[in-house]
C-alpha cells in the first residue's frame, strides 16, 4: 500500500522559495502553481493530499477536490487544517507522512505514529526527484572524510519520509 503524504498547504506554500512570493502577490496563483508543482511530483505513484483551511463555516464535511493528480481538501467549518491533518494522521499512523513545518503538528503526528518532514525539506527533495539532480552515491563517500560517524542523523520521524523519497531519486 502506497504511504499517504498528508501536506499543510499553506504551511508548504509559505515556506516554499518558490511559491511564496508567488502566493503572497496572488494567493489563487500562487497555490495553484503549488499544487501544479506537486501534481508532477505524484508521479512517483505515491499518494498525495493537500489540506488548506476552509473559509466557510458552513460546511459539515471536508470539501474534496482533485487538481493536477492531487488530492486537495479543505477543513469543515468550525475546524482548522491544522486539526484536520492531525485527525488524519491519527487515522492513518504509520501508513501517512505529514508534511509541516507546524511545530504542534509535527509532535501530533509523531504520537500517532506518523512520520515528519518540514516544508522545505520536503520540498527540497522533490526537487531533486523533478530534477534528476539526486547525488551520486559514490561521489558522496569519494568527499566525505573518514570520521567517527554520521555528521547528520535524521530523526527516527524523519527517516521514513526521507527514505521513500530517496527511492525516487
Amino acid at each position: 500500500m502506497a504511504t499517504l503524504w498528508i501536506i499543510d498547504g499553506y504551511n508548504f506554500i509559505r515556506q516554499s522559495r518558490r511559491f511564496a512570493e508567488l502566493e503572497a502577490r496572488n494567493g489563487a496563483r500562487g497555490k495553484e502553481a503549488a499544487l501544479r508543482w506537486l501534481g508532477v511530483g505524484r508521479r512517483t505513484g505515491e499518494r498525495v493530499c493537500v489540506v488548506f483551511d476552509a473559509y466557510s463555516r458552513l460546511e459539515n464535511e471536508m470539501k474534496e477536490d482533485r487538481l493536477h493528480g492531487v488530492r486537495v481538501l479543505a477543513s469543515r467549518g468550525g475546524y482548522t487544517a491544522d486539526e484536520e491533518i492531525i485527525a488524519m494522521a491519527r487515522e492513518k499512523g504509520a501508513a501517512a507522512v505529514v508534511v509541516s513545518s507546524d511545530r504542534a503538528i509535527q509532535e501530533a503526528a509523531v504520537k500517532a505514529g506518523a512520520s515528519i518532514l518540514k516544508s522545505d525539506e520536503f520540498e527540497r527533495e522533490v526537487a531533486k526527484i523533478l530534477e534528476g539532480e539526486a547525488p551520486d552515491e559514490e561521489a558522496l563517500r569519494a568527499r566525505r572524510r573518514p570520521g567517527k560517524g554520521d555528521a547528520f542523523r535524521p530523526p527516527k520521524e524523519k527517516k521514513k519520509a526521507l527514505a521513500l523519497l530517496k527511492k525516487y531519486q
